[in-house]
């Protein structure tokens, strides 16, 4: 009798065993996504996870870290280790490249953006171009810094343009240029068609002369062994992920 009860101990020890093992395998396919995403994407990457949540119910994912495009490949060039990064530019991945954080082949291109400018609704000073913001003085212009892809791409617009522009506040990221003309500090800002698409303020888009020479294409990679952070990257390009990037005020190749 004693030996029959210390079988089904040790069984059940061995079910307990494998239940434990199988518990911790399935916590491990489904550990939580980090997403460091240029700022141009948060609105649109917001929405991306909760409908990839809906097609995958154990999916976790950690607080998103959004920022200008190269202050994230810095943090992660300095030892950050994101799942997944996206950035607003294809030359903004160049640094993960070339210190090997990231293999060039992993990345891969999944929207298109160009540059308009914000103005407030009914655009009341009548700006037609950027050539507007060069020659009257009565126009308060916000810009990204050029370190940034939105910075990056103004000057090229202003370059092709052939203007100058004195005196606009330079900010870190195209969300803080955004947020000048949502606040009203600016009557004009230099600032991507997705930005104005998803913003809840009452502001309209002015499309530059050149805005079809000036196209930033946005790279994608999953940075980590987590199979659900792959997943997410080929959500991204699906067509239903194509359809939120769409609705966000993308295009998609």
């Amino acid at each position: 009798m004693r030996g029959r009860i210390r079988s089904i101990v040790a069984a059940a020890g061995m079910v307990l065993a494998l239940t434990g093992c199988t518990n911790a395998a399935t916590d491990a396919a489904h550990e939580p996504i980090e997403i460091f995403a240029a700022a141009s994407l948060d609105k649109g990457f917001t929405e991306m996870m909760d409908a990839f949540k809906q097609e995958h119910p154990d999916a976790q994912f950690k607080p998103m870290v959004t920022g200008g495009s190269q202050e994230l490949v810095t943090q992660i060039n300095e030892g950050a280790t994101p799942d997944v990064v996206a950035l607003a530019s294809e030359k903004s991945s160049k640094p993960l490249i070339e210190a090997g954080t990231v293999a060039e082949e992993k990345f891969t291109i999944f929207a298109e953006n160009t540059l308009v400018i914000a103005v407030a609704k009914g655009n009341p000073k009548g700006i037609t171009d950027v050539t507007d913001l060069a020659s009257r003085t009565d126009i308060k212009i916000a810009i990204c810094a050029p370190e940034v892809p939105c910075g990056a791409a103004t000057e090229k617009l202003l370059d092709l343009s052939n203007v100058k522009l004195e005196g606009a506040t330079q900010e870190n990221n195209v969300s803080a240029t955004l947020a000048k003309a949502e606040l009203g500090e600016v009557d004009a800002a230099l600032v991507y068609a997705s930005d104005v698409a998803t913003s809840t303020a009452d502001l309209e888009a002015v499309v530059p002369a050149k805005a079809g020479e000036v196209v930033n294409r946005y790279p994608i990679a999953a940075m980590s062994d987590n199979p659900d952070a792959q997943k997410f990257v080929e959500f991204v390009q699906s067509e239903k992920g194509k359809q939120i990037l769409q609705k966000n005020g993308l295009t998609t190749p």
